[in-house]
Order: C-alpha cells, then sequence, then structure tokens
C-alpha cells in the first residue's frame, strides 16, 4: 500500500525539528515585536468571535482598525476587548497562543 502523506525518517526529521527550536526559542521577541502580523484568520476563526483579522481589529475599541491600532490601545482596554471576544484572557496570551499554532503548523511537526 502506498500513503500519499509524506512520512518523515531521521535524516529528514532532524533539519525540520532543529527550525522548530530555533524558531521556539526566539519566539518570545517575535511574538513580542510584532506589529503587522499576529495571528492568521484561520486562528482569529477559530479562537474568537470574528471571521478574519480585519473585522477582529474593526470591531476593536482603538482609533485605527489595524494590529497596531489595537496594540496601541491601553494594555486594560486590550485586554478586556479580547477576555470578551476570544477565547483568551489577555493580548498577549492571545498573541502567544497564535504564534506557537503558526510555528506548529509552518514546521508540520
Amino acid at each position: 500500500m502506498v500513503l500519499d502523506t509524506g512520512v518523515k525518517n531521521p535524516n529528514s526529521l532532524l533539519p525540520s525539528l532543529t527550525t522548530a527550536i530555533k524558531r521556539a526559542l526566539s519566539l518570545e521577541i517575535w511574538v513580542s515585536n510584532s506589529r503587522v502580523r499576529v495571528a492568521s484568520d484561520a486562528f482569529i476563526r477559530r479562537h474568537t468571535q470574528f471571521d478574519s483579522v480585519a473585522e477582529f481589529c474593526a470591531a476593536c475599541p482603538c482609533d485605527e482598525d489595524t494590529i497596531s491600532g489595537v496594540q496601541r490601545l491601553s494594555t486594560d482596554k486590550r485586554d478586556a476587548f479580547v477576555a470578551r471576544t476570544t477565547d483568551f484572557e489577555t493580548w498577549a496570551e492571545m498573541k502567544q497562543s497564535a504564534a506557537i499554532q503558526d510555528l506548529v503548523v509552518l514546521q508540520n511537526v
């Protein structure tokens, strides 16, 4: 029987794991510095009341309907919005979860 899915062997797994570990170690810096893209539309659909990042930003009580606008909102207001409209209690928790899910999806580990 032939399987259509890619099977990882030790030779192909090592580079993937090495890349995944390097990305995981730099995850905190990436999450902290992200100003443009924090989560994918798929992540937003799964974990919020919205269908896209654009809808999430538009619903946020910030001056600018962008991720940068959301991040410029006061911590208390931003966290209250996140707690009210998502599966998370804080913006930091949401960003970290999105980054980890993206890491896992990108590495297919």
